[in-house]
């Protein structure tokens, strides 16, 4: 009988005869209680727990193999990964000196957060839950209303210089005079509060002082104004051309030839005016009359800027929107109303004058554009689960007006003008949500191998729009030709202006830091970006007061908004003290596990777990994390039991124990395999006695002696020296990697699911969770031929590959698992999506398995333990 040497993982037989933590008796009832009031969180320095924690996700020197001293050692090589299990390799390698400071027993571990923790004080429950109120309240007409947007003094101008239709010699809009006499800043100007930008307040002042002294209206006002534009007109030379407001080189010339007229003294012969002059001929030659008459272009929008041109305003008309606007700019239709007289136009105007008492925004309405950005504020910042019924029906909404052939506009009012921004944005929220959506829509963005943010008109890209159309390219589907063009192209076009320092400089909106944005994004692609990182990237990044550019600055208070980023930060702290309240009693289920020698394991456990805790982070998934790192726990036990020279004869048998879950046959094998079969039946028993007493047993026995055998099978290989043939060893490598019998197993302990659901899901050939395990697989076998830069003597992908065709080279083996692995991404989202049968919960931790896995394999865990990780685990946000 081979006996466990001091090498090996060695586990006792006697099996402790509670593996619960008192604090979380039942994992279900914890996942449900997992509010503001029942958990712990810091009052006091972090300083001590930091210490521990950082312990504890410290990586060690790359190679370095992991011994501990004290006692017995137990030494894991990188063999564990030449296995592709998934949890030799996903725990890693770590500097397990830092982690054990003393040699105290690992019973005293779960003191680990312990230390100043006290119950989250009920002010700030209350916090938590008036912030969510506050934000109901405001988002609960979202769908109803066309965008909560601030006003413009540029577009109230236009409507202020409209004649009445009574008198042409007075206003029809006398009341728009006044606000705008009544909005003037103490320098003269108009414009934004907050932002005092060159660009925004040149063109508010000139258009102000335009429509008062086109009505000969408050004299000192205008002379204050021009004032202001004499002072300043130097300045718009310092301003980058790449970021003018839409139609500025258009309007703002108009304009200026406007005020030579009415004999305003302005410095009409500086440099910069002659240079926009020549940028307004360069822009209207790309956009002839008779385009302009015939197709809806962007040109519509900037109406104003191109009066003096020979055109035929009635033939404009054909492409006013139901509201009676053109392209829901105010100031457009004003001009356009000027010239023809139209009703439908004035009552537009009358409309939206009324609601923001007599004062007009740039763009009106603006609800699609409006509502997906207060979504994907919401997802981002990590609290859209308090709000998914606004969400869903902002998105059911949206998809009413979605267009397969080109994509959608920034109004449910527009129908022929799609932008590239709105198309990407409502696409890939719509696909993450569920909805069917192709990625036909972005052909008509498509020109001379290059994306525009219009299908008609001039080639413009912006920062922003770059940035959302690589976002919804990382969600392509096998086949989606175009999408793969869009994130090659939007990637080295942001990549571009990341290296010109201009990541920043965008057209479309005035951000805190979209360069970090960016690059977070660009350096953790969807495949491995996990999601709780990316809230605490963008807690930092969001900006409760940053503007977007239209014609002029302009504000949503439901995009940006300072409740939001309160209860991001109230919430974030809510689940870090969720989080190291389930790590502690994880900690100490695995001290009770029966293992002599846990320390290894427990390390790598933590591993694991600060990583799936970023992925599956909710608080609602609670009972997912703690059944998911139980059943690694046991994973890396049975790995052991099948790496450490037993011979096959024990495992054989081993085997059979497992199929017939007989205790009797295992007292003929050694106490390491009669402890990891204690482990599992005690493991069932807990979970049949939380669940009711319902009998899983024959769940396990599938479950577990599935993957008992195939790990057996890879014994047998490498005993008798075998390579297998590539199909044989990848049907067994995507079982080895464990994940089939980490979900399913993690399922039946959270109570996720029933006796019924699981025979089916397990008798199912799940395309989704094939192509996951796949997907972990090929992940793992490039980071261990990347390790060695060899494929080596042990049995791998790239050696069964090879040996069926001994006419490749390894790199032949590299270009074709990674084309393989790029396959079997876009396969995993599209059956993610298809795959209706499983639940969502279900669904989104098989997917955060496998980004866990991305994010591990690629060597991120590594770079970001010592700070992006670790504010996960320790640092409340301030």
């Amino acid at each position: 009988m081979a006996m466990a040497t001091s090498s090996t993982l060695s586990l006792c037989v006697q099996m402790p005869p509670c593996l619960v933590d008192p604090t979380l008796a039942k994992s279900r009832s914890f996942r449900s209680s997992a509010t503001p009031d029942s958990v712990t969180t810091k009052t006091g320095t972090n300083a001590g727990n930091a210490v521990r924690i950082f312990a504890i996700l410290l990586p060690s020197v790359p190679g370095d193999n992991c011994r501990y001293g004290g006692g017995s050692q137990t030494t894991f090589t990188g063999s564990m990964m030449d296995l592709g299990q998934l949890t030799a390799g996903l725990f890693g390698k770590t500097n397990a000196a830092t982690l054990l400071q003393s040699e105290h027993s690992v019973s005293a571990e779960p003191s680990l957060f312990e230390e100043d923790t006290a119950v989250l004080q009920p002010h700030q429950a209350d916090t938590i839950k008036i912030l969510v109120s506050n934000i109901k309240q405001s988002l609960a007409c979202l769908t109803k209303t066309e965008g909560e947007v601030s006003v413009s003094a540029y577009d109230t101008a236009f409507c202020a210089r409209i004649p009445a239709v009574d008198d042409p010699k007075k206003p029809q809009f006398p009341q728009s005079l006044a606000w705008i006499v009544a909005n003037q800043h103490q320098d003269g100007s108009w414009g934004d509060d907050l932002k005092d930008w060159v660009y925004d307040r040149m063109n508010q002042t000139l258009a102000c002082v335009v429509a008062m002294r086109s009505w000969n209206y408050c004299h000192d006002c205008v002379q204050r104004g021009v004032d202001y534009l004499q002072r300043n007109a130097d300045k718009l030379a310092a301003e980058e051309m790449e970021r003018m407001p839409i139609g500025f080189e258009l309007a703002f010339t108009a304009m200026l030839a406007e005020a030579r007229t009415l004999g305003l003294d302005l410095p009409y012969d500086t440099p910069f005016f002659d240079l926009l002059e020549k940028k307004r001929r360069k822009k209207l030659e790309r956009v002839p009359l008779e385009l302009l008459h015939s197709t809806p272009t962007t040109m519509l929008h900037s109406l104003e800027g191109i009066q003096s041109l020979d055109i035929d305003w009635k033939r404009l008309l054909k492409f006013q929107s139901d509201d009676g606007s053109i392209c829901c700019s105010p100031s457009s239709t004003a001009v356009l109303y000027m010239h023809t007289r139209d009703e439908q136009c004035l009552s537009f105007l009358k409309k939206a004058l009324a609601k923001f008492d007599h004062a007009v925004p740039t763009v009106y309405p603006l609800d699609i554009f409006h509502n997906l950005w207060v979504v994907d504020t919401l997802e981002r910042l990590g609290i859209s689960r308090y709000f998914s019924d606004e969400i869903e029906n902002v998105l059911a909404a949206v998809y009413k007006h979605w267009s397969d052939e080109q994509g959608i506009c920034w109004a449910s009012v527009l129908k022929d003008v799609p932008d590239l921004d709105d198309s990407s944005m409502a696409f890939r929220l719509l696909r993450q949500h569920g909805y069917k959506v192709s990625a036909d829509a972005f052909k008509v963005f498509h020109k001379d191998s290059a994306f525009a943010c219009f299908a008609v008109g001039q080639m413009v890209q912006g920062v922003s729009d770059m940035f959302n159309l690589y976002r919804a390219s990382q969600l392509s589907y096998p086949g989606e030709t175009r999408l793969d063009e869009a994130l090659a192209f939007s990637q080295q076009f942001l990549t571009d202006t990341l290296t010109s320092n201009k990541g920043n400089a965008d057209k479309w909106s005035l951000k805190k830091d979209l360069a970090g944005e960016i690059q977070y994004s660009l350096k953790y692609p969807e495949s491995k970006n996990l999601e709780r990182l990316e809230v605490r990237e963008y807690v930092d990044k969001y900006g409760p007061e940053d503007a977007w550019i239209g014609k002029t600055i302009y504000r949503l208070p439901l995009v940006n908004n300072p409740d939001y980023l309160a209860l991001a930060k109230a919430d974030f702290n809510l689940c870090l003290a969720i989080h190291q309240r389930e790590l502690r009693h994880i900690l100490r289920w695995i001290s009770n596990s029966g293992l002599s020698d846990s320390r290894s394991v427990r390390e790598r456990i933590v591993m694991f777990y600060v990583m799936f805790s970023a992925e599956a982070w909710e608080p609602e998934l609670s009972a997912h994390r703690i059944a998911a790192s139980k059943c690694l726990f046991i994973v890396l036990a049975l790995h052991q039991l099948f790496n450490n020279q037993s011979t096959l004869t024990d495992l054989r048998l081993f085997l059979k124990v497992i199929q017939r879950w007989d205790a009797s046959l295992v007292l003929d094998l050694p106490e390491s395999f009669q402890a990891c079969y204690n482990l599992l039946h005690n493991t069932l028993q807990d979970a049949m006695l939380d669940l009711g007493h319902e009998d899983l047993t024959q769940h396990f026995v599938d479950i577990w002696g599935g993957l008992v055998e195939s790990f057996l099978i890879e014994a047998e290989w490498r005993e008798i020296g075998t390579v297998p043939a590539m199909d044989e060893y990848w049907n067994v490598a995507t079982t080895t990697i464990a994940l089939k019998a980490t979900v399913w197993s993690s399922m039946l302990i959270s109570g996720e699911v029933d006796s019924e659901e699981i025979t089916a899901w397990i008798k199912k050939d799940c395309k989704f969770l094939r192509r996951a395990s796949e997907a972990i697989r090929l992940a793992q076998g490039f980071a261990d031929y990347k390790e060695t830069n060899d494929i080596g003597n042990h049995i791998s992908m790239f050696k069964c590959y090879l040996n069926e065709n001994e006419e490749l080279t390894v790199e032949d083996a590299v270009e074709h698992f990674e084309t393989m692995r790029e396959q079997v991404q876009k396969e995993l989202c599209m059956y993610r999506d298809e795959e209706k049968s499983l639940s969502q919960e279900c669904r989104k931790v098989i997917m955060s398995f496998t980004k866990v896995a991305n994010f591990y394999y690629d060597g991120e865990y590594v770079k970001e333990c010592n700070h992006g990780l670790q504010r996960l685990m320790v640092s409340l946000v301030d």
